[in-house]
C-alpha cells in the first residue's frame, strides 16, 4: 500500500482486501457492526429512505480505503458499513459539467452545461430551461430537500430554483451570497482567523505566480469545512424533525487546490515516505502533443515537488475526513441513520503530480476520471460489500429517484445502482462506460470509452489514445498505432459509436442526437473516428 493512484494500486486481490480490512480501526468496525443487525433483520429497505449525499471536490479515487498513505478513518468507517465501488468514474472530469450531470442524470447535450459556467469562456452559463433534476422528482415524491455548500451546476440559478428549500453556506453561483443570507442557518465569523503560510508557488507560462500549497495555523473551528459541517448539521436537524422523508446534499470545496491544510494534519505526513508515481517519468512519446504541453506548463518539476504536493493533498483530505465524521455522528444522533442512505463521492479527481501534472480537465488519465464512491443503505446493502463493476457518478441521480419510488428522469443516460446492491458482481451490467468532455476554459472535443481492461480516448484535436489498464496501469504507452492492439482498438471504436448513439450524443450517428438541429452526419465523430463496419 505504498502507492497513490491507479499506477500503484490496481484491482484489489483477496489478500489486499484482507490487509485493508485489518487496517480498519476499532471505531470503524463498531460502526459497521452497529448497522449489521439492520441488514440481518430486514431484507426489504423502507420505500422512501432519507438520503444524505456528501460530495468533495477534486478528490482522487486512491485517497480512501487504504489505497494510498492518505488517512481517512471516517470514510473507511462508512465503507465498512456499506458498499465500496472499485471502478467508479466521473462522466466528465471538470467541475460544472460533472455536477450538472449528477443532478440531472444526463449528459451535457441533455442538460445544457458544456464547460465551466462561471469562467469568461463559458459557452452556456445555465442548464437548459426545461431541465429536470432528481431533486424535483424527489420533491414530487414527498421529500423535503436541503442543500449546503458548493453548487456550480449553473451560474444564474441555484438550489432554491430546483426544489431545495433548506439551504446554507451556498457557494459557486451568481446569487449564492444573497440566497445564503436569506437562509435560516447562519454562523458568526470565527473570532480567530487562520494564519496562512505559502510553501510553494507555481507559475504558468503567461500567468503571475500563484500559491499551490502550504499550511494554515489556527483553530479547526475556523476552517471552511468545519463551518460548512456546522451548517449541514443544523439543516439536517431541521429536516429530521419533520415527518416527511428528507434528502440533504453537503458539498465541500476540499481537497481542491490550492492545498492548505492545518499544520497539525500536515505534520502527520512525511513527504519522504510518499512514493513518486511511475508516470512521473512519462516522455509522452506517441501521445497527443497536448500532454507534453500540459506537463511543461507547470515548469521544472522535481520528484520532491510531487512528494510535497501529495503530503499537503493527503493532509487536506484527512482534514475533510474529520468533518465527514462529525456529520455522520450527527446523523446517528437524529436516530434516523438506520433508514438513511448515505453516499460519498467527488466530482472528479486530481492529477496530484502524476505525469508531472496537477488539477483535471481534458487529461484522460485515471487520476482525473476515477473517483471515490461509497453507498451505505441499512437493510439493503450488506456491510463491507465491494463492487468492481463500472459505474459513474450520474448513476446516482437514477439511484435516488428509484429509491424514492419517484418518477423516472427523462433521459436514461445513467442507471440505478440497485442491481449491484443486491449482487455486487452481477454480470447483467454494462461492461463499458462513456465519458464526454467539451472543455473547461479551453474547448476540446473528447469522448472516451472504458472497459474492464481498456480505455479508448477519441480526441477531436489530435490522435486518439488506447491504454491497456491491466498491463499498463500508469497509462504510459499509447497503443493506438500498435498492430498487436488492432482488434481491441476496433472493438472499442465500435463500442464508442454504440454508446454515443445510445445516449443521443450529437457527435454520434443516431437521429436522436440531433438536439433540434440536423441529424448527426459525417461532420461529427465520423470525420476522424474510424467506424468498424459490420460484415456478413
Amino acid at each position: 500500500m505504498d502507492g497513490f493512484g491507479p499506477d500503484a494500486i490496481g484491482p484489489l486481490s483477496y489478500g489486499q482486501c484482507v490487509i485493508i480490512c485489518a487496517m480498519i480501526n476499532r471505531r470503524e468496525w463498531l460502526g459497521a457492526a452497529a448497522l449489521a443487525p439492520a441488514f440481518a433483520q430486514n431484507t426489504t429497505a423502507p420505500r422512501q429512505p432519507n438520503i444524505l449525499h456528501i460530495m468533495s471536490d477534486q478528490q482522487q479515487w486512491a485517497t480512501i480505503a487504504g489505497r494510498s498513505l492518505c488517512h481517512t478513518p471516517n470514510l473507511n468507517r462508512l465503507a465498512a458499513s456499506g458498499m465500496l465501488f472499485e471502478r467508479s468514474y466521473t462522466p466528465s472530469a471538470v467541475c460544472c459539467p460533472a455536477r450538472a450531470m449528477l443532478l440531472s442524470g444526463a449528459f451535457h447535450w441533455h442538460n445544457g452545461v458544456y464547460n465551466q459556467v462561471h469562467s469568461a469562456p463559458s459557452v452556456h452559463r445555465d442548464m437548459f430551461p426545461d431541465v429536470t433534476l432528481y431533486s424535483e422528482r424527489l420533491r414530487d415524491a414527498g421529500y423535503r430537500l436541503g442543500y449546503v455548500g458548493k453548487w456550480h451546476a449553473s451560474w444564474v440559478r441555484g438550489p432554491l430554483q430546483f426544489a431545495f428549500t433548506e439551504v446554507a453556506d451556498l457557494a459557486s453561483y451568481r446569487d449564492a451570497a444573497r440566497d445564503s443570507a436569506a437562509a435560516r442557518v447562519r454562523l458568526a465569523r470565527p473570532p480567530t482567523p487562520l494564519r496562512r503560510t505559502v510553501t510553494r508557488n507555481m507559475q504558468w507560462p503567461g500567468s503571475d505566480p500563484f500559491p499551490m500549497w502550504g499550511y494554515n495555523e489556527g483553530p479547526e473551528e475556523a476552517t471552511s469545512e468545519y463551518r460548512r459541517t456546522d451548517c449541514a448539521i443544523q439543516v439536517m436537524q431541521n429536516l429530521a424533525t419533520g415527518t416527511q422523508p428528507w434528502h440533504l446534499e453537503v458539498h465541500y470545496i476540499e481537497p481542491h487546490d490550492p492545498y492548505f491544510p492545518l499544520k497539525k494534519y500536515l505534520d502527520r505526513y512525511d513527504p519522504r515516505s510518499i512514493p513518486v508515481p511511475k508516470s512521473f517519468a512519462d516522455d509522452f512519446r506517441g501521445k497527443p502533443g497536448l500532454h507534453r504541453r500540459e506537463a511543461e506548463s507547470w515548469g521544472k518539476i522535481t520528484e520532491d515537488d510531487v512528494r510535497q504536493s501529495r503530503a499537503h493533498y493527503f493532509a487536506q483530505t484527512e482534514q475533510l475526513d474529520a468533518q465527514i465524521g462529525r456529520l455522520l455522528d450527527a446523523l446517528d444522533r437524529t436516530g434516523q441513520a438506520g433508514r438513511t442512505i448515505v453516499v460519498f463521492t467527488s466530482d472528479h479527481g486530481d492529477m496530484a503530480g502524476a505525469h508531472r501534472m496537477w488539477l483535471k480537465g481534458w487529461i484522460p488519465y485515471e487520476e482525473t476520471y476515477r473517483v471515490p464512491l461509497i453507498v451505505r443503505w441499512p437493510g439493503r446493502i450488506a456491510p463491507g460489500s465491494r463492487s468492481s463493476q463500472l459505474v459513474q457518478t450520474h448513476d446516482l441521480a437514477h439511484t435516488y429517484v428509484a429509491a424514492a419510488g419517484a418518477r423516472a428522469l427523462p433521459f436514461p443516460d445513467g442507471r440505478p445502482l440497485q442491481p449491484l446492491f443486491d449482487n455486487p458482481a452481477s454480470r447483467d451490467w454494462p461492461q463499458e462506460i462513456l465519458c464526454a468532455y467539451y472543455g473547461g476554459e479551453f474547448l476540446y472535443t473528447q469522448r472516451m470509452v472504458v472497459t474492464e481492461r481498456y480505455k479508448y480516448v477519441f480526441n477531436g484535436f489530435d490522435q486518439d489514445e488506447l491504454y491497456d489498464l491491466e498491463n499498463d496501469p500508469a497509462e504510459l504507452r499509447n497503443q493506438i498505432d500498435n498492430p498487436q492492439f488492432r482488434a481491441p482498438a476496433d472493438d472499442l471504436r465500435g463500442r464508442l459509436y454504440l454508446l454515443m448513439d445510445r445516449y443521443g450524443d450529437p457527435y454520434g450517428t443516431a437521429a436522436s442526437g440531433a438536439g433540434g438541429g440536423e441529424a448527426p452526419n459525417r461532420y461529427g465523430a465520423q470525420r476522424y473516428l474510424p467506424r468498424p463496419r459490420v460484415t456478413g
